[in-house]
């Protein structure tokens, strides 16, 4: 028989068979869980059976079945040979069967349709579905459990069997990302990560690392999250949990979810932009605005003190505070910034992997900053007005020999700036301190003793009123550039992320430092650093503010 018309009988008899397991039992609750046993073995027989002379009676055949079963795990002793009929006779005859139903269905095609249809049913409904029918909870017991009503229980059973039903016949297509997952490159932030860390860390594993990405360019409910990803919906409701409960996707008033990180979408489409506007406008402030003025450092100031006086050394720290004069609007760094559940507040990002046509080599213009720290006891209420014993800048770039924030840590400059005081002694209590600050690279050992590898500033706002600002022709090249740059950055993105993109965008010459970079070193402005000046590179402490 078709699955449609074994759909019709079913519907016909739901109702029969709930009243005869009520007239055998007595008991609603009891019925209940008996009558949905008879109407699974029943449907799973009329799918399989042909030419059915007498369904009426083949039916009520696998009722008195089921229920001689049901009735026989209850009580083993009990005496069935007053076994009545669906109309209180004895007209059934009592049948032998010697296959379990129960056990042919669990292993048959329809059970595993139902088990998987179970894991698209609402949290509450699976729960009271897993209760009921495989712990063989009573609607009681259930009711008091999850603390709701009796009557609401009974109703999400009456739901979900409808529903389970309905579903029974729908095809599970698998999406595109699960034939072909994504994966990101990186995973990042702007802003300061929490307690539990930043992007890379909450999308550490693949699956949600897709997930994510399902809900980016369209809301998506949590089906159709698992659907697209062909993986149980279980799953990605846990996953989902955490990325709200932090931030990372919100759950909008439809009840679908929407991926809150803006992961960029590299393109040749983009890139071809990219490479026009970025030579050209390279070219165009280095050589009107950041080489004329490296050219005018003649000496180190007084108030900065360079390891081995080296005047390149000092220039490489002064072109990311040049090049962010480039900056055309005063932005609020915290306007997009989430505030998250373990101290975080910042925008997540990540970037696809995305095989291009013209991509190949390394990124020499990866960079990791501007990175900012506090004396360690600060670390949490960073604030300009705020006095403090020390303060530390640091950009991490490809000619560089550090890789990112998670080593940039405040207490490594809490241990130099006691160093520097003559209060960090050289005995076992500090061993550890002196290996940190070794290997990152802030203090040298030398045949004289330890010298300190990074700039040392003795006032701060002495080193900002080193830059001035560039005039109205590089200002507009600048608005040109954001202008430009923006287009290209939102080719693929979904409308949410468009104010963002666009409003970050604003001073988005600012990053062009390492192309600038690069510039400088091909025209001879710049050398590169030695090798002990790479741990070093662009990295200044300040002091006494």
């Amino acid at each position: 028989m078709n699955k449609q018309a074994a759909d019709k009988i079913i519907s016909e008899y739901v109702q029969k068979l709930y009243g005869f397991a009520l007239n055998k039992l007595g008991n609603p609750d009891e019925a209940e869980e008996l009558s949905a046993v008879i109407i699974a073995e029943v449907y799973e027989v009329l799918v399989k059976r042909e030419n059915i002379v007498n369904v009426n009676g083949y039916i009520y055949k696998i009722a008195h079945n089921v229920w001689t079963r049901y009735i026989g795990r209850k009580s083993k002793s009990r005496s069935f040979d007053s076994i009545s009929g669906f109309d209180g006779t004895n007209s059934f005859e009592q049948i032998p069967d010697e296959r379990d139903f129960a056990e042919e269905f669990q292993q048959s095609e329809q059970y595993g349709i139902i088990r998987r249809e179970i894991a698209y049913l609402s949290k509450i409904q699976r729960e009271i579905v897993v209760r009921h029918y495989y712990r063989q909870e009573k609607v009681k017991t259930i009711a008091a459990a999850m603390d709701i009503p009796e009557g609401t229980v009974k109703w999400h059973l009456s739901c979900t069997r409808k529903e389970l039903i309905m579903n029974m016949d729908k095809i599970r297509t698998i999406g595109n990302l699960g034939i072909n997952p994504i994966r990101f490159t990186s995973m990042g932030h702007s802003g300061h990560p929490g307690a539990k860390g930043d992007t890379a860390d909450f999308l550490a594993k693949t699956v949600t690392q897709n997930i994510a990405y399902a809900a980016y360019h369209h809301p998506r409910t949590i089906n159709e999250i698992a659907e697209e990803l062909g993986i149980n919906p279980i799953f990605v409701e846990d996953e989902v949990a955490v990325l709200e409960e932090y931030g990372y996707m919100d759950k909008l008033p439809d009840g679908k979810y929407r991926t809150n990180i803006h992961i960029f979408i590299p393109s040749d489409e983009a890139n071809a932009v990219y490479r026009d506007i970025d030579k050209k406008y390279t070219e165009l402030f280095a050589e009107k605005f950041v080489i004329p003025y490296l050219e005018n450092i003649k000496e180190i100031p007084d108030f900065l003190t360079v390891p081995d006086n080296d005047l390149n050394l000092l220039k490489w720290s002064m072109v990311p505070p040049i090049v962010n004069k480039l900056a055309t609007a005063d932005i609020n760094d915290m306007k997009y910034s989430v505030k998250r559940k373990d101290g975080g507040d910042f925008v997540a990002s990540a970037t696809l992997d995305v095989p291009l046509k013209n991509e190949a080599g390394e990124n020499i213009y990866w960079a990791c900053g501007d990175m900012w720290r506090n004396p360690q006891d600060e670390a949490n209420s960073f604030t300009w007005d705020k006095p403090a014993s020390w303060r530390s800048w640091r950009l991490d770039v490809y000619w560089g020999s550090r890789e990112g924030w998670r080593e940039n840590l405040s207490e490594d400059y809490d241990k130099l700036y006691y160093f520097m005081k003559g209060e960090l002694a050289e005995n076992d209590a500090n061993l550890y301190a002196y290996k940190r600050l070794l290997d990152r690279g802030y203090l040298v050992k030398t045949d004289s003793g330890y010298k300190v590898n990074i700039i040392i500033a003795q006032e701060m706002s002495k080193w900002f009123e080193l830059f001035p600002k560039p005039n109205d022709e590089v200002l507009s090249l600048s608005k040109e550039y954001a202008e430009k740059s923006s287009e290209a950055d939102i080719l693929n993105q979904p409308e949410h992320m468009h104010d963002l993109i666009r409003y970050y965008g604003q001073n988005s010459a600012c990053n062009l430092h390492t192309h600038i970079m690069e510039y400088l070193l091909n025209k001879g402005v710049l050398k590169l650093p030695t090798e002990e000046q790479r741990k070093g590179l662009c990295t200044v402490m300040f002091l006494g503010e």
